[in-house]
């Protein structure tokens, strides 16, 4: 059995601290201004150290977006037998924490399309995930399962669009009227 460098067993804990603190910063103030000695500051850390735990900044980024969407996307604890999870859907993400996540995963995404590789990956893995919820819930709600993911897709694409024109605009009377064309659309083709 290998023998573990005394320092790094010392430091393991450090390496979770240091990725909420990064990631509290992002959700704060976005991620154009992060860099490596930014980063570092924040955790209270050495630019080495931080370099030791990520790497690179497209690992740190990657990482802080594994964390947001984790807790912002994560599969939603809307109960099973919720008469309207779509609703319910809309209003989590509609709050102060669910916009501040979706506007840092917005910007994420946007960093991850021009930087590609690592960012871009765990994008697309979230976005298929999240597919995948909507569609078991459409599932279970009485679509055909051969609409599921289609359904789904227009689902995460309108909500997200949505997300947009409610973090840029603020017209949160037009946007919630849409959002209403969009639940009628869907509960019209669950109800087949």
């Amino acid at each position: 059995m290998a023998e573990t460098d005394g320092r790094k067993r010392r430091f393991e804990h450090r390496r979770s601290e240091v990725l909420q603190a990064v990631t509290k910063y992002v959700l704060d103030h976005g991620i154009a201004d992060l860099s490596l000695r930014r980063a570092a500051e924040v955790a209270g850390i050495s630019h080495a150290t931080l370099l030791h735990h990520f790497g690179t900044k497209e690992k740190l980024v990657t990482e802080v977006l594994e964390t947001i969407l984790g807790v912002a996307l994560a599969d939603p604890d809307i109960p099973s037998d919720d008469p309207d999870p779509l609703r319910s859907l809309w209003e989590r993400a509609r709050s102060t924490g669910g916009l501040r996540h979706a506007a840092t995963f917005l910007e994420i995404t946007f960093f991850g399309y021009r930087e590609g590789t690592a960012v871009s990956r765990a994008v697309r893995q979230s976005v298929d995930d999240r597919i995948d919820l909507l569609a078991t819930g459409l599932i279970r709600a009485g679509c055909p399962t051969s609409r599921a993911i289609s359904l789904a897709t227009l689902v995460l694409g309108s909500l997200r669009g949505l997300l947009v024109d409610l973090l840029a605009t603020g017209d949160e009377e037009r946007v919630n009227a849409a959002f209403e064309e969009l639940h009628a659309v869907v509960t019209a083709v669950v109800r087949g």
